[in-house]
Formats: C-alpha cells, structure tokens, sequence
C-alpha cells in the first residue's frame, strides 16, 4: 500500500456524496477567476496526484462533511484537479506549487488567501481552512506585497510585514529573510526580539540570516531565546530550520546540506545519542528517496533498520509509549482557578516504528526487484501488521487489521512468484478495508490484476 501519512485522521462514519461541491475538473483559471467575480466568491483548488490513491479517497472523505455544504455553497467555487492533467498541471504552476495534495483558498485576482498541505478525513480542518481564507478577504493581499517589492520597496519594515504575509500562506520566506537581514543596522542584529522573528521563519541552515545570528549574536541570548519560550515554540523553531534546510536539500539535490540538516537534527538530542542517531537517519533515507537516489536509500534503510528496528520488541515499543505519556502529562499548563489541566495529545512513538516499516517495505516493492531485498521487505511488512495488532489499544477500530499494511504484504507476495498466497492477502486488505468506510476500489483493481496475472509495479 503507498506510505501512510500518520497525520490522516481515520474515521469510521460515511458520507456517501461530497458536501463540497466541486466544478469539472478541467475548468481553466481563466474561468474561475471569471465566475469567481460574477458570484463574488472565492476560490477552493484541490490539487491531487495519482501517487497516492489512499491520500485522495482520505480527502474524499474529509469533503463529504456535512458541516463543509453551507460555507462552501456560499463562498467557494470549488474544483478538484489532479496535477497529471493539463489544467492541474497549469494550476499547480500558476501558484507556485511543487507536489500534489494542497488545498489552496484563492481570491479572483489570484491571491493565496490560506492553504493546506496533505489531505485528511477531518472535515472540521477543511472548515477552519476555510473560515481563515474569509477572514483574509479584504485585506491588503499578498500581490499587493509583491507590487510594492518589485517597484523597489526594500525598507526592512517592508520587508518584516511581507515576510509574515507569506508565513500566513505557508509560503518559503527565507529569499525575503536574508534581504532582511541585510537592512538590519549591525548593532540592531543582536536584539532579543529581532533574533526570536528570525528564528521563527525557520532560516535554512546556508542562509546569510542564519549565518549571521551565529555570527554576531552571543550564544547565551540564544540559549535564553529557547528558555523563554514554550517548549513546543522551542521546537518549532528547530523544525522550521531543519524542515526548510531539508526542502532546500531536496530541491538542489544537495547532499551535503541535507547532512547539515540530519546533524542540526540529531544536536536537538542532547545527550540521547542512540535516539539522535536514528533521527539522523530518517532524514538522509528521506532525502535519497526524495532525490531518487534508489541505491543510497536502499542501503541506509537496510541499516536503520537491521540495526534499530529488528532489535525492538513489543514490550520495549509500548515501554516508549508509557514513557512518553508520562512526560506529556507531567508537561501539562493547569488551566483554569481549580487547576485543572488541558487535555493531552499524544501520539504514541511506536507508531512511527510499524507505519515505517510499512513505508519502506512499501517502498522497495516499487523501486527493488532483488530478491533477497524483497524478502526482507516481506518480513518488516510482517512485523508492521504484527506490530500493529499487538500495541492497538482499541482493537474495534481495525477489527480486521490494517488494510494499507495487509496491502504492502500483499503486493510482495505476488513481486516474489507467489501469486496464490498474494492473492489470499489482498482478499483479505479489500476485506479489511470495507469496514473503514473507505472506498476499496484500488485494492480490489489490485486483487482483481493479481487473478489475471496482469498486475504491474
């Protein structure tokens, strides 16, 4: 099955026809921009791709709301189009965008008013999508910004208030960062609050504004930045650099500032060495798969994972999710006069470890065809559905099992010859997956491909 997003929120409930309402496909931008004016609304763009099936069917679920038929009936003229397409493709280059899976809330003239990255089942995160884009109706737009910067305007108040227009949309800042930076007098660089708005655009690890905090601004104001703010602010500052100096890695294919990253990355982790290491790994498989470096990916997957992963047990996985819960609950805010504490998210680690598993078992289904990788491929898609049977809490959710991890098992089944047990496997995914609530249609095209002999990878 194509890698699993953790962040996709599954739910059992199904709407069977979408609340949102979307236009044909193909409409051009010309045409939406013209209807947009006519009815005076906006503009929803949905862009999808066909790399992942299951990502779209996710998003299908997450239009069906109810709740979304008012507020986009309303606002929106809506249209879903896949990036494969001419007009998607046409979409994707007028705003800039590089992938598929965005949501993008547009006025007519063209301005991002809001925009939303993957896709999710959670209808409530398409309304307050929505409702964000509304509230930015109106305001002194971002082609405003854009006007005034290509008629020269370079003040570094001008230049601070464009740079948060584009965080607003989820737009790269760090061109706009250094210019910044270099209108900034020398002796203001070192300003508590200057160092805390640099750090909170995520500055790339090359940048000039990055190398220049290093430079000028003594390390113990640093330290102070990171102590003076929550511990999820903290953290978000090392995951904008590390997440922008990685995006930057991927798109100049440069390996040696995706290294910069992992090592920035594994520094977060103090004195946990073992921890830090395997976080380092991650982000260089990462960046090899990004990069379509199929031969390096290979190689440090099989390591991470013969020398981390095979060594964990289901009593150490769920000893992580016991600790970890511990942590978050003794981290939380009292709210409220009688001291009462905010509710916990947690996201269990040991999830991270069986949908791995899962993605890269996945993934060397695709690309591999060595048969004693393959092999080992089919037993961590063994271990991800043993994994994930055994560390469930609520085990009516899947009672037939994960049908995305039965799928991948399934699949390198029939890429090894062994056809009539692959078979039985993807049975039993389009089994498992029926009682989602999620549409099946692609595993049982697999299950049927499979009987035929005709299924190609």
């Amino acid at each position: 099955m194509k890698q699993i997003i953790l962040a996709l929120a599954l739910v059992i409930s199904f709407q069977s026809h979408a609340q949102i309402t979307f236009i044909q496909g193909d409409t051009s931008w010309e045409s939406l921009s013209k209807a947009a004016k006519k009815e005076r609304k906006l503009i929803f763009i949905h862009l999808e791709g066909n790399e992942c099936e299951h990502c779209n069917e996710v998003a299908s679920k997450g239009f069906s709301g109810i709740e979304l038929k008012d507020i986009y009936q309303k606002n929106f003229i809506a249209i879903r189009s896949n990036v494969a397409s001419e007009n998607g493709r046409n979409l994707a280059e007028k705003f800039g965008i590089k992938g598929a899976l965005v949501s993008l809330y547009v006025d007519a003239e063209g301005n991002i008013l809001n925009r939303f990255n993957g896709s999710t089942s959670n209808s409530n995160a398409y309304l307050e999508s929505a409702q964000v884009a509304l509230s930015r109706k109106g305001s002194k737009q971002l082609s405003d910004y854009e006007k005034e910067y290509k008629s020269g305007e370079r003040s570094a108040a001008f230049l601070k208030a464009y740079i948060l227009k584009r965080r607003e949309v989820n737009m790269p800042t760090n061109d706009l960062l250094d210019e910044y930076v270099g209108k900034l007098p020398v002796d203001s660089i070192a300003n508590f609050q200057v160092v805390k708005f640099i750090y909170q655009q995520g500055p790339t690890l090359d940048s000039r504004a990055y190398k220049v905090i290093q430079a000028l601004v003594p390390h113990k104001m640093i330290d102070s930045l990171y102590k003076s703010v929550p511990s999820h602010e903290a953290s978000g500052f090392n995951s904008a650099i590390i997440g922008n100096t990685m995006r930057k890695a991927v798109e100049t294919k440069s390996q040696e500032l995706a290294y910069q990253s992992a090592s920035f990355l594994q520094n977060t982790y103090n004195m946990d060495f073992g921890k830090g290491r395997v976080a380092f790994e991650r982000n260089m498989i990462h960046f090899f798969l990004a990069v379509k470096d199929t031969a390096a990916y290979f190689r440090h997957c099989r390591n991470l994972i013969q020398q981390n992963h095979l060594w964990l047990t289901v009593d150490s996985l769920r000893r992580m999710d016991e600790e970890m819960l511990k942590k978050n609950l003794a981290d939380q805010t009292p709210l409220g006069p009688a001291g009462e504490k905010q509710a916990v998210r947690f996201a269990p680690p040991s999830q991270y470890f069986h949908t791995e598993l899962n993605n890269h078992a996945w993934n060397f289904y695709q690309f591999n065809n060595n048969p004693r990788d393959l092999e080992n491929a089919l037993m961590w898609s063994k271990k991800s559905m043993e994994w994930h049977e055994d560390l469930r809490r609520d085990k009516n959710h899947l009672p037939l099992g994960n049908p995305a991890y039965i799928d991948t098992y399934a699949h390198l089944l029939y890429k090894l010859g062994r056809k009539n047990e692959a078979i039985e496997w993807q049975t039993k995914a389009v089994e498992a997956q029926k009682v989602t609530g999620m549409s099946w249609a692609s595993m049982e095209k697999a299950l049927n491909e499979m009987k035929a002999g005709t299924l190609k990878w």
